[in-house]
């Protein structure tokens, strides 16, 4: 005998296939095979699914890790927006004399750099409107001066390549 009639099942209804023709055997075991195909199936859909539903929330916990970094990131530059004003102050001491300011301002400068804060000097450089404002033009003789940045009035800041406060900044304008 081969293997398929040395099975004996037990059939849903009761009745012991070893009493029941080859025939009517052979059409059990079509049916069961056709059964466990399905079953099988059915198995590797929702091993699928399963797999799917993992690499879904290994994904969601990337992003979700990638937008906390995010959030911390930029969570300073609140309160770097607010401690710019007090480098001004300083800086504008500074630059009226008042040297005994410069360890501190020196010491601010160094944590807010430890922090991302980058200051934002265009001089000289072509006039980019992402990091800087135009506070006005200045007629210049120069052909290599038109569209270039002559003066900054007052520092621009990034937070992690982001801009803070732009330079504002006097623009060069070439006229014959």
């Amino acid at each position: 005998m081969n293997d398929e009639q040395d099975v004996i099942l037990d059939t849903e209804d009761g009745i012991d296939d070893s009493v029941l023709s080859d025939e009517a055997q052979g059409d059990t075991i079509k049916k069961l095979k056709t059964k466990l195909k399905d079953i099988e199936s059915k198995a590797k859909e929702n091993l699928d699914g399963w797999q799917r539903a993992q690499a879904d929330f290994v994904n969601l916990r990337k992003r979700d890790e990638e937008a906390k970094v995010e959030f911390i990131k930029f969570a300073k530059s609140d309160i770097l927006s607010q401690i710019i004003p007090v480098l001004d102050s300083f800086n504008h001491a500074l630059a009226h004399g008042n040297k005994e300011i410069e360890p501190i301002l020196n010491q601010l400068i160094q944590i807010l750099k430890q922090n991302g804060l980058e200051e934002v000097n265009p001089l000289n450089e072509t006039f980019n409107p992402n990091i800087c404002e135009a506070v006005s033009m200045k007629q210049t003789s120069e052909k290599n001066a038109d569209h270039r940045v002559l003066d900054v009035l007052q520092k621009g800041y990034k937070l992690e390549e982001r801009v803070i406060r732009p330079a504002k900044v006097i623009v060069g304008e070439y006229k014959q």
